[in-house]
C-alpha cells in the first residue's frame, strides 16, 4: 500500500479511532471485518487511521454491519461528513492553517470542554480587553481575531450552551508584570462565568508545588454518545492536537485546584486588589 505523508484530517482521525475501537470490542480482525463489510483490509486500515475517505453512507454501512446503536451511529455518520465548520468560521478559513481550521471545527462540536491555563488565561474564557491586549502583542488584527474568538466562545453545540470546566494557575493572578486594569476585567469575567450553572472555575493556588499542568496549557474535549476524547495543547507556536489523551493529566491538575467556592473567594479578593491598583493608575504590561 503506498505511503501517504499527508496528516489525516482531525475529524477523519477521530472517526477512524472510533471505528477501530468498535471493531476491537467485537474482536474482529482486519480480514474478518473486511469480509463482513465486503471490502479489502487495506481500505479498512486506511479508514481507521484517518487516511481513508469514506462517505457518510459507507460509514453507516460499517456501523450497521457492526450492529452499533442508533445514537452512536448518528454521531459517527455526522462526523464522516467532515463539515467545513460553523458558518462564522467560513470568513476566517482563508487565513487559517488547515489543522487549526479542523481543530476549531471539532471544538465547535464539543458541548463539554475542560480547559487549563498557565502563563495566559485559556482562550475560551478571555474577556475582550484581555484578548485585544494579547492580539496586539502578537501583532495580529485585533478586530478580526476577536470576531473569531468571540464566536468560538459563544457557539452553541447542538443548539445548547456549552459547559466549561476551567482551571487556571494561580500565579497568573499574582504576576507583578500584569496590566492591572486588563487583569481586573479578566478576573471579573471569570467571576461572571463562575456564577453560571454551566461553568466551573477553579484556581490552582500558588503554594501547590510541582504538578503536571506546569508543562503547559491544554484542553480536553468531550462529545455526546462516544467515550473517546480529543486533547489539544497550547504553546507559543499556537494550538495543536496532543499526542495522547490528557484526561489523566487533567485529573491530576484537579487534585491541586481549590474548590469552586474557595476559588471564587480568591478571585473576589484578587478583583478587589486589582481594582485598587487600577484606580492608582498602575498600567504595567502583561
Amino acid at each position: 500500500m503506498p505511503v501517504d505523508y499527508r496528516a489525516p484530517n482531525i475529524n477523519a482521525r477521530s472517526l477512524g479511532q472510533q471505528l477501530r475501537k468498535i471493531r476491537e470490542l467485537l474482536e474482529l480482525s482486519y480480514p474478518d471485518a473486511a469480509a463482513l463489510l465486503g471490502r479489502d483490509a487495506d481500505w479498512l486500515a486506511r479508514v481507521e487511521t484517518g487516511f481513508g475517505d469514506p462517505t457518510p453512507e459507507q460509514v453507516g454501512a460499517i456501523l450497521d454491519a457492526y450492529g452499533v446503536p442508533d445514537r452512536v451511529r448518528a454521531v459517527l455518520v455526522d462526523l464522516a461528513t467532515r463539515p467545513e465548520g460553523p458558518p462564522w468560521l467560513a470568513r476566517h478559513v482563508g487565513r487559517l492553517k488547515a489543522l487549526v481550521r479542523d481543530i476549531y471545527t471539532v471544538e465547535s462540536e464539543s458541548p463539554y470542554i475542560h480547559t487549563f491555563g498557565i502563563a495566559r488565561m485559556p482562550e475560551l474564557v478571555w474577556c475582550e480587553e484581555y484578548a485585544r491586549l494579547v492580539f496586539g502583542l502578537r501583532e495580529a488584527d485585533p478586530d478580526e481575531e476577536w470576531d473569531l474568538l468571540r464566536n468560538r466562545q459563544e457557539h452553541r453545540p447542538l443548539g445548547e450552551p456549552r459547559t466549561l470546566d476551567v482551571i487556571i494557575d494561580g500565579y497568573m493572578l499574582e504576576s507583578p508584570g500584569g496590566r492591572a486594569d486588563v487583569l481586573h476585567a479578566q478576573v471579573a469575567h471569570l467571576l461572571d462565568l463562575a456564577a453560571d450553572a454551566r461553568a466551573t472555575v477553579r484556581v490552582v493556588p500558588t503554594g501547590a508545588g510541582a504538578y503536571p499542568g506546569l508543562h503547559g496549557a491544554f484542553d480536553v474535549l468531550e462529545f455526546p454518545g462516544v467515550t473517546e476524547r480529543i486533547s489539544l495543547v497550547h504553546s507559543a507556536l499556537g494550538i495543536d492536537t496532543a499526542q495522547a489523551d490528557l484526561w489523566d493529566t487533567w485529573k491530576l491538575v484537579e487534585e491541586k485546584a481549590l474548590t469552586p467556592a474557595d476559588s471564587r473567594t480568591l478571585l473576589e479578593t484578587t478583583r478587589t486588589a486589582l481594582a485598587a491598583r487600577s484606580y492608582s493608575g498602575d498600567g504595567e504590561e502583561l
